[in-house]
């Protein structure tokens, strides 16, 4: 192990195991989803002509350097969003 004591959070890509394998090393390492993959399952519900307006509202959101930054990127995403995609 090199010296590694603990690992505090651990991105991964969806592969199965991987969360598993790396809580029974490290029991107390939070695992998240790397941002391509949660964007790419965000995209799943949206069509194919919305996909560069959403992916970009996305990573602002994800790429946000603070919890506050991340909350305003997203309600700036969602009134977006709203004026670009009608809920019905």
């Amino acid at each position: 192990m090199r010296g590694l004591q603990d690992i505090l959070i651990a991105c991964v890509d969806g592969l199965k195991g991987f969360p598993d394998a790396i809580n029974s090393v490290y029991p107390q390492t939070h695992i998240q989803l790397c941002i391509i993959h949660m964007v790419r399952n965000s995209l799943k519900y949206v069509s194919w002509k919305d996909y560069k307006a959403v992916t970009s509202g996305l990573k602002m959101v994800y790429q946000a350097p603070t919890e506050e930054a991340a909350l305003m990127a997203l309600d700036k995403f969602a009134e977006a969003l709203g004026r670009q995609i009608p809920a019905n």
